[in-house]
């Protein structure tokens, strides 16, 4: 376990373009970046949320949806339960509300009557789509409101989170366009 941690602290480090003696000095500008990536995440899950809900859907919904479109076209409710991080039951009224506005089907499956296989109908894509087109005209304004700097400060941050491994060429790229 500490080995991990002291693995993703190197990354961390090196995708602040800091060595490990340099983190103590360095570290409010560290911190700036990982405050920038979290103020862009906000600001786009804020986005995504008045979209969703200038479309009907409360924001959790709009997520639920999205996990039984993204996955392939079916989900069981208690992986998508897992992908929301949400008691299996709420995620069993989130289908039951969606399924009532019909944008997704709920079928028991044939090998186990207890589980519930949910897809997303026509309608359901159609709403996603509609909901992606606004999020992208709201996005664009996101875009100008942002500089260079901000973008390439959350980037890398959010690279770091998701275990974007800092020697791959992409990693490469997004350090370099952010000066590092």
């Amino acid at each position: 376990m500490w080995g991990n941690w002291r693995a993703g602290m190197r990354a961390c480090l090196e995708w602040a373009g800091l060595g490990e003696g340099q983190r103590k000095r360095e570290f409010r500008a560290y911190i700036r970046n990982v405050a920038e990536a979290r103020y862009v995440i906000r600001r786009i899950l804020r986005i995504a949320e008045d979209r969703a809900k200038e479309h009907g859907l409360e924001p959790l919904t709009h997520q639920a949806l999205l996990q039984v479109y993204g996955t392939d076209g079916d989900i069981t409710v208690g992986r998508l339960a897992a992908r929301l991080d949400i008691a299996a039951a709420f995620a069993s009224r989130l289908m039951r509300r969606l399924d009532e506005m019909g944008l997704v089907t709920r079928t028991p499956s044939e090998t186990d009557r207890r589980v519930t296989i949910v897809t997303a109908t026509k309608d359901g894509a159609e709403k996603l789509s509609a909901i992606d087109d606004d999020m992208h005209r709201h996005g664009a304004l996101l875009h100008h409101e942002l500089s260079a700097d901000e973008r390439h400060m959350a980037l890398s941050v959010f690279a770091f989170y998701v275990g974007l491994d800092p020697p791959r060429p992409v990693a490469r790229a997004i350090r370099a366009g952010a000066g590092h």
